[in-house]
């Protein structure tokens, strides 16, 4: 399937790995231009060059402080001069990682993890309804570790991001922006790895049944709903099972 976004500017937040790293991939054989954000600049620029090796697209990679709004927007204004302006914006809305709880109140990785996702997705919005053509998806894993108040902090956040989408979408459907939401149900760190341009990747746990999903199914549907046959269809929380 041609997923229309030939030429297009993607940018990947947490694309060093898993759900990310695959999604980069899929968007890169479908000729879409990526640049990738991870915590280690390292592992970002290993997978944009892994990319523009197999695809021969025009990839970057960037490291990102996820949990800082300000120079996490500042990247995104910097990407766009370095990299052009962006059509599709990936993200994956992590629960913070040990370093961050460590330093982080929970009030604080509560505010910050919904406010650095709508922060960093509106510098790209005026952008994207200036040109009439956009494209955001922004995935809630499930919170299948950490005590139980960090389990509740991201689905509480998680919450917190899937209505401000659905309000937002509502402005920018006839801007030809769709904006959603993907939440996979827990996905295997083994099955189905493909993640295109003969890359491959880990996902989020490790299968504790048959029926955990593989990466390469839910890069699929990620990049689907990151296509041009999905303007149609915005303000949605997709879940997949």
């Amino acid at each position: 399937m041609d997923l229309g976004i030939r030429g297009r500017r993607a940018l990947i937040l947490g694309g060093s790995r898993g759900i990310g790293r695959a999604v980069a991939g899929v968007l890169a054989a479908e000729g879409a231009e990526v640049a990738v954000c991870a915590r280690k600049e390292w592992a970002a620029k290993r997978v944009a060059s892994d990319a523009a090796q197999a695809c021969g697209v025009r990839t970057a990679g960037y490291r990102i402080d996820a949990w800082d709004e300000d120079s996490a927007v500042a990247l995104v204004n910097r990407i766009t001069g370095d990299f052009g302006a962006i059509d599709l914006l990936f993200g994956v809305a992590r629960r913070p990682v040990l370093e961050d709880r460590q330093r982080l109140s929970w009030k604080e990785r509560l505010d910050d993890g919904f406010l650095r996702f709508r922060a960093t997705t509106e510098t790209l919005l005026l952008g994207m309804r200036d040109r009439r053509w956009g494209r955001v998806l922004w995935m809630v894993p499930w919170a299948v570790r950490g005590t139980s108040v960090e389990r509740q902090l991201h689905s509480v956040t998680g919450a917190a991001l899937s209505a401000w989408l659905e309000a937002v979408a509502a402005e920018l459907a006839e801007d030809n922006v769709a904006m959603n939401v993907l939440k996979p149900a827990p996905v295997s760190r083994t099955a189905g790895r493909s993640c295109g341009c003969g890359e491959t990747g880990t996902g989020s746990r490790d299968p504790a049944d048959g029926d955990s999903l593989s990466v390469s199914r839910v890069a699929a549907v990620a990049a689907l709903l990151l296509s041009d046959p999905a303007g149609a269809l915005s303000g949605r929380i997709v879940e997949l099972g």
